[in-house]
């Protein structure tokens, strides 16, 4: 089942769902909300058996964000209302994948910035080829992270290192991003999305779908500030309303 959206294609092939960013050779940002959230969202509810979503881009890079060349256009200033307006619903995008009860992967290619990396943070895991590099650059045009790509980074390298990359600009290799955690595994193939699928077959294998979003939901509560108490039995009702419905075990 194919769904095209944005700048995005959306492919649910059984339990799995694959994002293909394909917009130009670098798979820029000129829509900040790359897949349309409802369109996302509608699919992934007529796809209830859906446990697992791997994101990535066309050709050889996952994506370099935004396109510079519209920075110095009167709608990107942050001050203007549709700037504002498309950077808003960019957020909902990432904090609806964010808070997904599935196994969600960024299979990073070639060049992953700005934006491109925004997109990344929001998956629980990151998979990149020997070949990538990541960073958030937005300080070398005069602009700072608009999707909450300050805070996600912050996260998962630490405040000083966060800090430092993004005023600096600094641009990751491959290697310094596995080192710093930012990525948990880096493919010695030139596209790594043969090996997001593996990992992601390994964590699925033997699990019911109800016991992988189950174990997601718990995580992602806790993780947001709202641990579950193990004694409440009133967690069973706030699962079934956050997993897919008609899963079952």
């Amino acid at each position: 089942m194919t769904y095209k959206s944005n700048l995005s294609t959306l492919e649910i092939t059984g339990d799995s769902a694959v994002i293909t960013i394909e917009n130009g050779k670098k798979n820029l940002l000129t829509i900040p909300e790359f897949i349309d959230k409802a369109v996302l969202e509608d699919a992934l509810k007529a796809n209830p058996q859906v446990t697992s979503l791997i994101i990535t881009g066309a050709g050889r890079h996952f994506s370099h964000g935004a396109d510079v060349t519209h920075f110095n256009h009167p709608m990107c200033s942050p001050m203007h209302s549709t700037h504002t307006e498309l950077l808003r619903k960019a957020k909902e995008l990432l904090l609806y994948i964010e808070n997904l009860p599935v196994i969600t992967v960024a299979a990073i290619n070639g060049g992953c910035f700005g934006g491109g990396l925004e997109i990344a943070l929001s998956c629980q895991f990151r998979i990149c080829s020997k070949s990538a590099f990541l960073g958030l650059p937005e300080v070398n045009h005069g602009v700072i992270p608009g999707m909450n790509g300050v805070e996600r980074l912050t996260r998962v390298v630490g405040k000083s290192k966060a800090i430092s990359m993004i005023l600096s600009g600094e641009i990751l290799t491959a290697a310094d991003a596995k080192k710093l955690k930012l990525v948990h595994h880096v493919s010695e193939k030139k596209d790594c999305m043969n090996d997001a699928a593996e990992f992601v077959r390994t964590l699925k294998e033997g699990k019911s779908a109800l016991q992988i979003k189950s174990i997601i939901s718990l995580a992602n509560s806790t993780a947001g500030g709202n641990p579950i108490d193990p004694e409440d039995t009133s967690f069973d009702s706030v699962l079934s309303d956050k997993i897919s419905r008609g899963v079952e075990d």
